[in-house]
């Protein structure tokens, strides 16, 4: 058996399975995960069906903050399901097969233009991370290397069903084998592939609002010694983006991440951020996180800012006192005998 039929048979099969396994090993974590977090059991039995298909679809409470960008993203995502599933060829290929499925295609003329689409916005994505500052700096190689590895099934099969590059001996030659091993090699990273929740190192105060407003329990934030840290499981996450939507500082973001070892993390918090806790100054107690006290800072100015809500209470109480009248009273006959 050559190289070609072994990419295009045994090969395929193989990477057909373990997509299949990935799929219901991750339908089996997500429910596990969700279930176990819960508190009411009809609550987490309903919650979780009800939700299930958020990791699905790129739809969640954030969009109303960059509607363009999210429709732009809406329609990469349909070109990304559509293309495949319903191109002419591929559904030919599934009724020569074992199986014998056949469905309606697509007409050539649209999955070519769906085709040209999704590369486009795939370049938009691609440079949008490298022009625009802040996206550069949270951006990781893999980011990149995600956008790269889903548009090339896309491209070659562009080119291979056009004959674009035929003229060229390697590329002419080989285009239907790296299709195909690039078409595989994009199923296994969907079985990879987690849509995980993200805090700017940069913009994040440790408020904890996203905590609060996540309803899940997947972002969850506790005090230890002089910090305070975040912990998440992208299992119990259902990509509602209410940390994203909530976030005053707009340092929560839900991102695309390629990590088999996520996959095997079904009960354990990762911690995703900590902040340094501010001591007060009265009693030495951490009580605030320090990014917050300093963004506070830039509009309000006062002593109350550097002490607990204890000992501000315990100062109000004096100033109070020290206020009243009736200790103005009391203080002027303890004077006169």
């Amino acid at each position: 058996m050559d190289f070609d039929s072994f990419v295009e048979g045994p090969l395929l099969w193989v990477v057909f399975f373990i997509v299949l396994i990935g799929v219901i090993a991750r339908v089996v974590f997500f429910l596990y995960a969700i279930i176990k977090s819960g508190t009411d059991r009809d609550f987490r039995w309903g919650y979780s069906l009800a939700t299930f298909g958020r990791s699905f679809v790129p739809f969640h409470n954030a969009v109303t903050k960059r509607p363009l960008y999210a429709i732009l993203r809406y329609i990469f995502h349909a070109c990304l399901i559509i293309v495949p599933v319903w191109l002419a060829g591929h559904v030919a290929l599934w009724e020569e097969s074992r199986f014998g499925w056949a469905w309606t295609a697509l007409p050539d003329a649209w999955a070519d233009w769906m085709t040209l689409l999704l590369l486009a916005l795939a370049a938009y994505f691609f440079f949008r991370r490298i022009m625009v500052k802040d996206i550069r700096l949270a951006s990781s190689t893999s980011d990149f290397l995600l956008i790269g590895i889903t548009a090339l099934p896309f491209m070659t099969g562009y080119f291979l069903t056009h004959g674009s590059l035929d003229s060229l001996p390697f590329l002419g030659d080989n285009m239907w084998t790296i299709h195909v091993l690039s078409g595989e090699a994009m199923l296994l990273v969907v079985v990879s592939l987690f849509c995980r929740t993200r805090l700017s190192l940069a913009k994040c105060t440790g408020c904890a609002a996203c905590e609060l407003s996540c309803p899940t329990g997947t972002l969850e934030s506790n005090d230890e010694g002089k910090l305070r840290i975040f912990t998440y499981s992208h299992y119990q996450c259902i990509c509602c983006g209410e940390c994203v939507n909530t976030c005053p500082e707009e340092a929560a973001e839900l991102r695309h991440e390629i990590g088999l070892g996520g996959f095997f993390q079904i009960v354990p918090k990762l911690e995703i951020r900590s902040v340094q806790l501010k001591a007060c100054d009265k009693c030495g107690a951490p009580f605030a996180p320090e990014p917050q006290l300093d963004k506070i800072g830039q509009t309000l100015t006062g002593d109350y800012l550097r002490f607990c809500p204890r000992c501000k209470k315990l100062d109000f109480a004096q100033t109070f006192y020290q206020l009243s009248p009736w200790t103005k009273k009391l203080k002027t006959a303890n004077n006169h005998p």
